[in-house]
């Protein structure tokens, strides 16, 4: 049958495709406009189609502007072709001309079926411009169904655009069905608005199936609302799935109850999957419950996938159990991939397994990627196997990322090898970030190489961020180049936070610089926290400035923690300020500590206030350390009240430390008590050092104890030094037995220094021996030692005994 001109017209352009065997068209079809692609490929065009002669066009159409009806049926087959290639373009991703062949469709006349509007609201929506797919809605030319407005709906909802779309859905002039319902769901779920999806729920004109539920049971379970969940899930009106079960068991191990997590897994009505297992296996392990853990993978009643492994692996090795994850890897019965592997690894580096742990590296049985590179060169790294992790680097059989360089540098700058570091930086074959930067200004700093440290921030290729300033500055104040520091301070291209005021008020203060310190301390742009009230309390402390550190204190916008008392209780105490001391412990708004209590029983005892000192030992609410108790001992001791030091000393509830020790026995020797000082040393439960022995010598010296102190001297189990010889020959002097001083002192271990010689030259005098104790003097000068006036003396008085005064005293330099 001859077509009629104005469908040649249109049908001319695809008679030279026939011979195009990725497109036919049968002509004799009643439908021959309808193109039949041979192939479902997206890729291939749609053909275009040369726009008729326009007076043709308008002859072909007259009848349709005169009534519309006639025209559709009259030219069905120009509507069907057009609507097709509107929904090829859609499918191949190409909306701008499906939206153009919609107008030309649109101009004719002709009325596109809802279909074709569905088809390319939704190509709008995939495009992520719901914009236009609004604007098309609005614009349709017949009603919308319910696959029309599901379709805009899910478009808006996952644009976040939650206002539209209940306003849509509420405008809807179809009844919603259930997909509706669960579109609308989740997108009110995604976007946090519970509230509305539970309302939305509530008024649901339709059956929910399960799809709806466990929509809505996620959206609840993600914001945490599991006494809803729980109360949603007990009331379901439909039979749950086993996604069912995934979503609230995820939700109840997310929140770490564990123990509903358990009871619902056991109650469940459907076989659980393998990610129900997973699900639950994650919770126990995230929850410490191991053994729990191990027994439901034991009971597993499908096969474990590598996500199962992996997880029950990290468990185990985030708890340390390496011995059991290393037999659950060995009884894989999955081929372990890559983040198996990179699980065990970093849990044997964590616990510094690091030989079984390149042991397993060596045995991958799947090529490592830069993550299992990179937990490996750390756990080397944090190990301090330098040359190792530099080997495991250099064998790399995949590019190394920025954090594999990164890792590997600050493994070379906390080792102290700063110039295979900086090599190693230099040779980077990636751009370092602000990470790696900031690694390697933390090693320059740490090794006080200030000046490369700022080479290479000057040279900086990425915007240094806070902590890259903090990291500089810190060094910088740490060196004392408080100059720089502020020069780089004021420089700053990113806004300070409380961490660099504080680094920077740290460092004036330590310098000494209170002045610019509080000068920066006003000028602060960010709430300063407890950390930098601290660092200018202990500044002003220091310096004494206890007026001005009082009036911090009093001002500050920040609560106060123990280590703010103490710092100020410290200045308080050592600049003799009792009074104020006892009244900001008193109105303490935090629980003191034993560093509190330790500083202010030193001020108390210093300032010789033993009964108030013992009155604050007593009320202790914290149990004292060895610190505490020496302190104590300290000021009884040297208050003379032994009778209490010795009571305190008895009831001492932490074993005492030599220290302790030493500061009894020097109280018991200057008291007198050396029956009692010999008892305590004899008994003591430490090692005597140095001190201990020199402590006990001057007692037994003191108190003409020659032989005993001898016998201590020759008993010592440990060096001494020569504050313990020059004790031991003062006494031997003091007593008249030279001949056994001088023994003792050219028998002497370590150099004598000043006094060691003057107590010898004034033990020679004393008996006469001038001449010798001259000899030592010249030996004492040719060493490089001064004699002070007390060596002079002792020769002078010796002389003038012999009667040689005038005689020789110039020549020893005495007297002129």
């Amino acid at each position: 049958m001859a077509q009629p001109h104005h469908l040649q017209t249109l049908i001319s352009p695809f008679r030279s495709l026939q011979s195009n065997p990725k497109f036919t068209i049968n002509f004799s079809s009643p439908n021959c406009l309808k193109p039949r692609w041979a192939s479902s490929n997206s890729q291939i065009q749609p053909p275009k189609i040369s726009a008729p002669n326009n007076s043709v066009w308008r002859r072909a159409t007259s009848s349709g502007e005169k009534n519309h009806r006639n025209l559709q049926s009259s030219h069905e087959i120009d509507v069907g072709f057009l609507e097709t290639k509107i929904h090829r373009y859609c499918k191949a991703g190409r909306t701008k001309e499906a939206a153009r062949e919609l107008q030309i469709l649109e101009k004719s006349g002709a009325v596109p079926n809802v279909i074709t509007y569905t088809v390319l609201i939704r190509s709008y929506c995939n495009d992520q411009n719901v914009d236009k797919a609004l604007q098309l809605f609005y614009g349709m030319k017949v009603a919308p169904n319910e696959v029309t407005y599901n379709t805009l709906l899910k478009g808006l909802c996952d644009s976040g655009k939650m206002d539209k779309a209940l306003e849509v859905f509420e405008g809807m002039k179809v009844a919603p069905d259930v997909v509706t319902y669960n579109t609308l769901l989740k997108g009110l779920c995604d976007s946090r608005k519970l509230d509305k999806a539970l309302e939305v729920f509530d008024r649901m004109k339709v059956a929910p199936d399960v799809v709806t539920y466990n929509t809505l049971l996620k959206g609840l379970c993600d914001s945490g609302k599991m006494d809803k969940v729980l109360e949603v899930f007990d009331q379901m009106k439909v039979a749950p799935d086993v996604a069912t079960y995934n979503t609230l068991l995820k939700g109840l191990c997310d929140s770490r109850k564990m123990d509903k997590a358990q009871e619902v897994f056991e109650g469940m009505k459907v076989a659980p999957d393998v990610v129900t297992y997973s699900t639950l296996l994650k919770g126990l392990c995230d929850s410490g419950k191991l053994d729990t853990a191990l027994e439901v993978f034991e009971g597993m009643k499908v096969i474990p996938t590598e996500v199962t492994y992996n997880t029950l692996l990290k468990g185990l090795c985030d708890s340390r159990k390496l011995d059991k994850a290393l037999e659950v890897f060995e009884r894989m019965k999955v081929s372990p991939d890559v983040v198996t592997y990179s699980t065990l690894l970093k849990g044997l580096c964590d616990s510094g397994e690091l030989d079984t742990a390149l042991q397993v590296f060596d045995r991958m049985k799947v090529a490592p990627n830069v993550v299992t590179y990179n937990t490996l060169l750390k756990g080397l790294c944090d190990s301090r196997k330098m040359d190792k992790a530099l080997e495991v680097f250099e064998g790399m059989k995949v590019a190394p990322d920025v954090v594999t360089y990164s890792t590997l540098l600050k493994g070379l700058c906390d080792s102290g090898k700063l110039d295979t570091a900086l090599e190693v930086f230099d040779r980077m074959k990636v751009a370092p970030d602000v990470v790696t930067y900031s690694t390697l200004l933390k090693g320059l700093c740490d090794s006080g190489k200030l000046d490369t440290a700022l080479q290479v921030f000057d040279r900086m290729k990425v915007a240094p961020n806070v902590v890259t300033y903090n990291t500089l500055l810190k060094g910088l104040c740490d060196s004392r180049k408080m100059d720089k520091a502020l020069e780089v301070f004021k420089g700053m291209k990113v806004a300070p936070d409380v961490v660099t005021y504080s680094t920077l008020l740290k460092g004036l203060c330590d310098s000494g610089k209170l002045d610019t310190a509080l000068q920066e301390f006003d000028r602060m742009k960010v709430a300063p926290n407890v950390v930098t009230y601290n660092t200018l309390l202990k500044g002003l402390c220091a310096s004494r400035k206890l007026d001005k550190a009082l009036e911090v204190f009093e001002g500050m916008k920040a609560a106060p923690d123990v280590v703010t008392y103490s710092t100020l209780l410290k200045g308080l105490c050592y600049s003799g300020k009792l009074d104020t001391a006892l009244q900001v412990f008193d109105r303490m708004k935090v629980a003191p500590n034993v560093v509190t209590y330790s500083t202010l029983l030193k001020g108390l005892c210093h300032s010789g206030k033993i009964n108030k000192a013992l009155e604050v030992f007593e009320g202790m609410k914290v149990a004292p350390n060895e610190v505490t108790y020496n302190t104590l001992l300290k000021g009884l001791c040297d208050s003379g009240k032994m009778n209490k030091a010795l009571e305190v000393f008895d009831q001492m509830k932490v074993a005492p430390g030599v220290v302790t020790y030493s500061t009894l026995l020097k109280g018991l020797c200057d008291s007198g008590k050396l029956d009692k000082a010999l008892e305590v040393f004899d008994q003591m439960k430490v090692a005597p050092d140095v001190v201990t022995y020199s402590m006990l010598l001057k007692g037994l010296c003191d108190s003409a104890k020659l032989d005993k102190a001898l016998e201590v001297f020759e008993g010592m189990k440990v060096a001494p030094d020569v504050v313990t010889y020059s004790t031991l020959l003062k006494g031997l002097c003091d007593s008249g037995k030279l001949d056994k001083a001088l023994e003792v002192f050219q028998g002497m271990k370590v150099a004598p220094n000043e006094v060691t010689y003057s107590i010898v030259i004034d033990g020679l005098s004393k008996v006469g021996k001038t001449e010798q104790g001259r000899e030592y003097l010249a030996e004492m000068q040719d060493k490089g030692l001064k004699p002070d006036i007390v060596t002079y003396n002792s020769l002078v008085t010796g002389l003038a005994r012999e009667g040689n005064l005038d005689e020789n005293a110039v020549s020893y330099g005495v007297g002129c």
